[in-house]
């Protein structure tokens, strides 16, 4: 997708949905096509990206339902400035309240995400940067920024970790924190390398429905079990916590 300059470029983008902006680039929706256009903060700074179209299709022929390749590249006098993907109607993770989403749905879109880790694994592809580039909706979940990832052989546990220490992260942090540091299985479990997130979770889950006496569906079911440490967080979240 060429343009033939960059004031007509400007123009374009003045016409589309401004989404908001990362460590790389600013994403804009285009609403007739549901069509992302992420433009490289390189282009505002009148700098190169010195990127390749090779480079950012490379893994683009990988088709899964989880990870949110690029699909074209955008280009203004011939310059690559950025990259076209598709848009997903989802929140990030670290924007959601915790207490509030289904722990079955959750269990269930993660094992699904899992499937296409072993996939990209299988293909040789190290993930990268997946920690604040997760997005879900209510059974389904997809990852997204994932120019950083590399073609090399990888592990499935090391590749999976990138999932499993949000969705802890997620979970239990500046909410349930003291309630896992007070049982030795969660304590031993949480954060550490190679422990399956949704093990975390069903034992979690399991611990917390021990405790109220009943099965936990959403954590606002244990909600006087929330202690705050809101001045050191180690997941910043994108909502407020009170």
């Amino acid at each position: 997708m060429n343009f033939v300059s960059r004031e007509y470029f400007n123009t374009y983008l003045k016409k589309l949905k401004y989404l908001g902006q990362g460590s790389q680039g600013t994403c804009y929706l285009r609403k007739e096509d549901n069509t992302v256009f992420k433009v490289f903060h390189d282009y505002f700074n009148n700098e190169s990206s010195g990127y390749t179209k090779e480079f950012l299709l490379r893994f683009s022929n990988i088709k899964n339902s989880t990870f949110i390749w690029p699909t074209d590249i955008i280009t203004v006098e011939n310059e690559i400035v950025g990259y076209t993907m598709p848009y997903k109607k989802s929140k990030n993770l670290y924007e959601i309240n915790p207490l509030l989403v289904n722990l079955n749905i959750l269990e269930d879109a993660t094992i699904k995400a899992e499937e296409d880790v072993k996939l990209l694994t299988d293909n040789k592809v190290k993930l990268y940067d997946v920690r604040y580039n997760i997005l879900y909706s209510n059974g389904t979940m997809n990852i997204i920024d994932t120019l950083e990832y590399s073609s090399r052989e990888v592990t499935y546990e090391e590749n999976r970790q990138n999932i499993d220490e949000e969705l802890m992260l997620f979970l239990v942090d500046n909410y349930f924190d003291n309630f896992v540091k007070s049982d030795r299985l969660l304590k031993e479990m949480y954060m550490e390398f190679q422990v399956r997130g949704v093990d975390f979770l069903r034992v979690f889950r399991r611990k917390l429905s021990e405790y109220m006496d009943k099965d936990i569906v959403k954590l606002n079911e244990a909600k006087k079990l929330v202690r705050r440490n809101s001045n050191n967080p180690v997941y910043i979240r994108g909502i407020n916590v009170k």
